[in-house]
């Protein structure tokens, strides 16, 4: 893994667990949001339109 690959993890890592240990947050939201992020990420990758 390179660094910014580890920096990367780290942040969204952070973030996921500050989403679930704090009230009031919007897991769900999140959950979705870095989905999303995958799953756009891989349709670029295979040139398909995203589902």
């Amino acid at each position: 893994m390179t660094t910014a690959e580890k920096v990367a993890m780290g942040i969204i890592g952070i973030g996921m667990a500050t989403t679930l240990v704090l009230p009031g947050r919007q897991t769900a939201k999140v959950i979705d949001a870095i989905s999303n992020l995958f799953r756009g990420s891989l349709a670029t990758a295979m040139a398909s339109p995203k589902r």
